[in-house]
């Protein structure tokens, strides 16, 4: 009051005064209500990370995506890996880069990963389909786009299905056979995790197969160049099969090679060389199949299209017999595999190519077993026109079939998607990927006759913790992007998201040929 009188005097007039501290007041919530503005548009921009470093951001810094941060994956171009969780839209990753899933059974992988995918990206895709559903309900849609291609031996879809046979594409005069040939002996000999004592007598049953390959291509009829005719060499008696490595022996194709993978084998003692028979044996046994028989009889497409035209390929192979014959699955990814790279290494003058890399979706993936044609695609062939997805059910499956090289699944995945977790192990893993942030807490003591004293802390705290991980919301996922913060994410669910009404078929709908004229479906 003194003041405001001494000030009066001074100015001389008590109404300028008033009007003066009326002034300022509005100035100073003018300011600060612009300040909250500028604060609160930070936040939602992600730049308040530049200003938090004297908050000790050394601790950690780890956060997550911003609204602003997340716009960028509301393209319409992309893969489909979930929903604004703020906005509701669509993300996409439009990257080059493979992407990686893990999810438990039953975690909605096919609802919400897979399906929605096969629905509406004009692109080439490969699929293995354990149940059939994903043909059932997206093979109609896929025909928009071109040619659809279902391999399903055991009739699961109860649609007309297509076969391929490996062998239909080597060629006897070829400087790659025996390349071709051992690839196809990896896939088709599995080497179990943490059975080391079989490595020996799988090398060399790989060395007779790739032998036998070579044989039937270089030699047999046309239509006897097939797996059934190696796995009949197989299972011919002693006598009959010693006069076909003679025969091997004698043969000058592939360079020599055929005539070494006899002399190879021919030059073992009697009980190695059966232990290698026995191996060879039983890695081929799933051929004594008919089924498999016909499916691998003849080749009604090749896997190079899937570079030059949008064609959709559905490996249907239903679960109960994924572990009898998975080989089956390895060698269709494994060859796929190798055409797209021979396809990408091709100089052929006015062979044109899709612009769009061909997709790889590997649900159960660690069916597969250990495919190092896999391995090398997730490191090396990001640029040859692919990208994988596999997906998983958790991270230890990844450690159990690739050990220490697991990490290059990891490494070069742009998107790492999750959810559903359940057991710890994974979550645990998460939590230390997600990296750290900074927290500041205050602390209080008291003594007797004393002021209480006030101590500022700051701390770090893992951005989620393993148990937090594992209580998330079952229709929220986290996407951890490339170069980005960690993002939070709605999951998709192709029956419920009005996206994809009216382009998809309830699985128990009456099958289609898949190899109609391309339908006309309403988006």
């Amino acid at each position: 009051m003194l003041v405001q009188l001494w000030l009066t005097n001074l100015l001389g007039d008590s109404g300028f005064f008033s009007g003066v501290i009326r002034m300022g007041v509005f100035v100073l919530l003018y300011l600060v209500g612009w300040a909250m503005i500028i604060v609160f548009w930070a936040q939602q921009h992600g730049l308040d990370a530049l200003f938090r470093k004297d908050r000790g951001d050394s601790h950690g810094s780890a956060r997550f995506a911003s609204k602003a941060e997340r716009k960028v994956f509301q393209s319409e171009d992309g893969l489909l890996i979930g929903r604004d969780i703020g906005t509701g839209k669509l993300m996409r990753y439009d990257g080059p880069a493979h992407l990686l899933t893990l999810a438990p059974t039953r975690a909605g992988k096919g609802v919400g990963t897979v399906i929605p995918n096969l629905l509406t990206v004009p692109r080439s895709v490969l699929v293995i389909d354990p149940k059939g559903e994903n043909a059932k309900i997206a093979g109609e849609a896929r025909k928009r786009f071109g040619a659809v291609h279902i391999l399903d031996p055991f009739g699961v879809t109860g649609m007309p299905a297509t076969a391929y046979n490996p062998l239909g594409r080597l060629d006897a005069e070829s400087l790659d056979l025996g390349e071709d040939a051992a690839s196809l002996a990896e896939a088709l000999v599995m080497d179990p995790p943490g059975q080391q004592s079989e490595a020996h007598w799988n090398e060399e049953a790989k060395a007779l197969l790739s032998g036998l390959l070579m044989f039937a291509v270089a030699h047999e009829e046309a239509e006897r160049k097939t797996l059934a005719t190696v796995r009949e060499y197989l299972t011919l008696p002693p006598e009959k099969f010693r006069a076909l490595l003679e025969l091997m022996q004698d043969s000058t194709s592939a360079g020599g090679l055929i005539a070494r993978a006899a002399n190879r084998f021919l030059g073992k003692s009697d009980r190695e060389a059966a232990s290698v028979m026995s191996s060879a044996q039983r890695h081929t046994h799933f051929l004594d199949s008919p089924r498999i028989v016909a499916a691998t009889a003849r080749s009604d497409f090749q896997f190079s299209a899937l570079r030059h035209e949008v064609t959709s390929i559905f490996l249907v192979l239903p679960p109960n017999r994924l572990d009898a014959y998975s080989r089956w699955l390895r060698l269709l990814v494994a060859q796929a595999l190798q055409d797209i790279a021979r396809d990408a290494e091709a100089a052929q003058a006015g062979s044109q190519r899709l612009k769009q890399p061909a997709l790889f979706l590997l649900d159960e993936f660690a069916a597969l077993g250990r495919l190092e044609a896999v391995e090398r695609a997730m490191g090396l062939m990001a640029g040859y026109g692919l990208q994988l997805w596999p997906i998983l059910q958790d991270m230890s499956q990844l450690k159990d079939l690739y050990g220490a090289r697991a990490n290059t699944f990891v490494a070069n995945a742009g998107v790492l998607q999750t959810f559903g977790v359940n057991d710890f192990e994974t979550a645990k893993w998460l939590s230390q990927s997600m990296g750290k942030e900074t927290i500041g807490y205050q602390t209080e003591s008291h003594r007797p006759g004393d002021i209480a004293t006030t101590t500022q802390h700051i701390a770090a705290r893992d951005l989620m913790t393993p148990d937090e991980i594992m209580q998330i919301d079952p229709s929220v996922q986290l996407l951890r992007v490339q170069g980005k913060p960690v993002i939070i994410a709605r999951k998709l669910r192709y029956f419920a998201d009005r996206e994809f009404d009216g382009i998809y078929l309830s699985p128990d709908a009456q099958p289609t040929n898949p190899k109609s004229e391309p339908a006309t479906l309403n988006a």
